[in-house]
């Protein structure tokens, strides 16, 4: 029963079934066990009447052949147990004398030996007995004459009657209890949903919760315990809108993994970090302050966030991180703060994406007559360290070390349009197989004591290939060209 009943709650059937299963079941059985225990009850006062009626006969027939079988007055026995013929039920008698001679009989009776009887049963009080045309039960009685026995008297009573009037009670009381099981069954369904209904205002709740919906007016009106679950809700709900906010101004502020990361890790809060191999980029502005001292602030504004959107787009398609924006320089992270064993090789892929998409957007500046922007772009990989860092008050993620710091210094030796690359991002898997490279002439970088050796990107080995072209295609149409 056990695994029956963790079968039923653990199956996919709707709740309100298994309630009216379960409340059907219930019925059903409390409704056999009230019918079962009335048909035994009234069997046992049908058979209990019975004996009682029997016992009175025989008791009557004894105390009235007393003085009788004394006198051995035959004619007045034969008379009395005439009588039976008076009452249908009673379909022998018979007077026996002290030594089991048979003294006066009416009706049919199955004793032959009535000593024999008493011999083995002294307390006899009755004998059922059945032939083929009747169902009876003969009761005994000792006749006694001023406490002197005299014989036995025996009544023979017919059970057909009875038993017919017994049939019919226990057909009507399982016709019944059969009919009360039905409806039971039929009135479960609907008593079930009645019952599931809260339940099931339970799971709109969580499926308008799940699908961002914050007003669920069905929570409303409900004074018991679901209700202050509903509002419960409610308030979760709302809760929810406000993370979901909050995780999209800093969507905004900052890239989406960082904000997950920062929301969602409980050391994500905590000043510290750990060491990491990845890539990074550089991607500044060549003669920005010409551009701006020619432009107001707003337009200068407007400019950057034209090319910047496209690159972040760039970015994210390259498996990349935007950290910062740096007035007019975007740094990107590649391999942190996700691990990726390709971090050199999407680096790489997303430096020519960003000097193509600042050619295609140029071209379409220049029909318009707007001012031209280059950029250049330096790569570099290695180890860093990636993690918050500021103080307590105020933090931020990003990444430091020597990797990072060469990587600027790689961007500013950079000509405008070009692909810088250090010998540690060259030896990065798939580099040198899908990327053309030029060695340049070793130089020395403001604030490091060993020269560093660059290599030029060959951008045009990778728009070649249609892969690179169906992600140029991908990310243009993103952001409307103005």
């Amino acid at each position: 029963m056990k695994k029956l009943t963790r079968r039923l709650e653990n199956s996919s059937l709707p709740l309100a079934l298994k309630w009216s299963v379960i409340i059907a079941c219930f019925v059903s059985l409390v409704m056999g066990s009230l019918g079962w225990f009335l048909i035994n009850q009234q069997t046992a006062n049908y058979r209990h009447q019975n004996a009682l009626l029997g016992g009175v006969v025989v008791d009557q027939l004894a105390f009235a052949a007393g003085e009788p079988l004394l006198a051995g007055d035959d004619l007045s026995l034969q008379v009395l147990v005439r009588q039976q013929e008076k009452n249908a039920l009673i379909i022998g008698m018979q007077v026996f004398d002290l030594k089991g001679v048979l003294k006066a009989s009416a009706g049919v009776s199955p004793i032959g030996d009535i000593l024999s009887l008493f011999d083995r049963n002294e307390q006899l009080r009755q004998l059922p007995w059945r032939t083929p045309y009747v169902n009876a039960v003969s009761f005994f009685s000792s006749i006694k004459f001023k406490d002197v026995t005299a014989g036995y008297a025996v009544v023979s009573i017919d059970q057909g009657p009875l038993e017919q009037q017994l049939s019919a009670l226990t057909g009507a009381l399982i016709t019944t209890t059969i009919g009360l099981i039905v409806i039971g069954a039929i009135l479960a369904f609907p008593l079930a949903h009645r019952l599931c209904r809260p339940i099931y205002q339970l799971v709109k709740v969580g499926e308008a919760i799940d699908s961002g919906k914050t007003h669920m007016p069905i929570a409303v009106g409900r004074k018991d315990e679901i209700g202050r679950v509903l509002d419960a809700f409610q308030h979760m709900a709302e809760g929810m809108e406000k993370k979901r906010e909050v995780e999209q101004a800093f969507s905004r502020f900052l890239s989406p993994t960082i904000a997950h990361q920062v929301l969602n890790q409980p050391a994500g809060s905590e000043l510290g970090g750990i060491t990491k191999v990845g890539s990074v980029l550089f991607c500044d502005v060549v003669g920005f302050t010409e551009l701006s001292e020619n432009l107001s602030p707003r337009d200068v504004g407007e400019m950057l966030n034209q090319y910047f959107s496209y690159f972040s787009i760039a970015a994210d398609s390259c498996n990349g991180t935007v950290d910062k924006f740096i007035g007019d320089c975007v740094m990107i992270l590649f391999g942190v703060p996700e691990s990726d064993t390709s971090h050199g090789l999407h680096a790489v892929t997303c430096g020519v994406l960003i000097q193509e998409i600042a050619a295609r957007i140029n071209h379409q500046r220049q029909k318009k007559g707007l001012p031209l922007v280059q950029f250049k772009v330096g790569i570099n990989s290695g180890q860093m360290l990636a993690g918050n860092l500021g103080s307590v008050e105020r933090m931020q993620y990003t990444v430091v070390g020597d990797t990072v710091n060469l990587t600027a210094r790689v961007c500013d030796i950079c000509s405008p349009g070009q692909i810088l690359i250090t010998e540690a991002t060259l030896m990065q898997p798939g580099v040198k197989s899908l990327a053309k490279s030029f060695p340049q002439n070793t130089v020395k970088v403001k604030g490091r004591r060993q020269p560093v050796k660059t290599y030029l990107i060959d951008s045009n080995s990778f728009i070649s290939e249609s892969r690179f072209q169906e992600s140029l295609k991908t990310i243009l149409p993103t952001v409307e060209v103005q």
